[in-house]
């Protein structure tokens, strides 16, 4: 009976040791990754649009429904020939449902109300900035525009993203050696790290096909 409790107190010391050295590697391998430097690296680049999105609204206005027809058509074709004569293409060119409100108050100037909406999706960029200086023309031909709007867009993100983070991370890991420096510590290797997200704004309200692309880059550093 003496051996077996003895042989009882001895497993429990040696689960004890155990338990008492994964606790203590534990709570040291917590207290090195305790010892690290956050930082983060910027990276800022200009670029050119590769994308154009021209949206040109009409509207039309009578009594008649199929006078309105005629009025709507005419000034579609209108828009069109100004738009081809300018170089773009019939594939380029898209033309929204006619939307068409009635109008029941008896006071009302007019009964159908009509709004057209043509759009132009190309990548002739710099064709869709000059050529948008000229609709004074369409104006001429009593053509109301309600909407005459251009949205540049850069879809190629790809093509910058692997030089963008490189400069992310080296302006990151270029803070943190100087953090270590300073502190008396050594720069060890990246615990962590989040890529950020890329953001893409005008350049200015001047020149909006030119674009920012700007990503920070969050880095967690071991401190040896």
């Amino acid at each position: 009976m003496e051996k077996i409790k003895s042989y009882s107190i001895l497993l429990v010391s040696v689960v004890l040791l155990v338990f008492s050295l994964i606790f203590f590697m534990s709570a040291r391998a917590f207290s090195d990754q305790g010892k690290y430097v956050e930082v983060k690296g910027l990276s800022e680049k200009i670029v050119k649009a590769d994308t154009a999105i021209w949206s040109i609204s009409f509207d039309d206005k009578s009594n008649d429904i199929d006078t309105l027809y005629t009025i709507i058509e005419k000034d579609t074709i209108a828009i069109q020939t100004f738009l081809k004569a300018k170089g773009f293409d019939d594939s380029e060119i898209n033309i929204a449902p006619v939307n068409i409100y009635q109008d029941t108050y008896k006071d009302s100037l007019f009964r159908y109300n009509a709004t057209t909406q043509l759009s132009v999706y190309t990548k002739k960029v710099d064709l869709v900035k000059s050529s948008s200086k000229d609709t004074l023309s369409l104006v001429k031909q009593g053509i109301t525009m309600s909407q005459n709007s251009i949205v540049f867009e850069f879809s190629d993100i790809n093509s910058v993203k692997p030089e963008m983070l490189a400069e992310a991370i080296k302006n990151a890991k270029d803070s943190a050696t100087q953090f270590a420096q300073e502190s008396g510590s050594h720069l060890g290797s990246v615990s962590r790290g989040n890529q950020g997200v890329f953001d893409i704004t005008d350049k200015d309200p001047g020149s909006p096909e030119y674009k920012k692309i700007r990503v920070v880059s969050t880095l967690r550093f071991l401190l040896n």
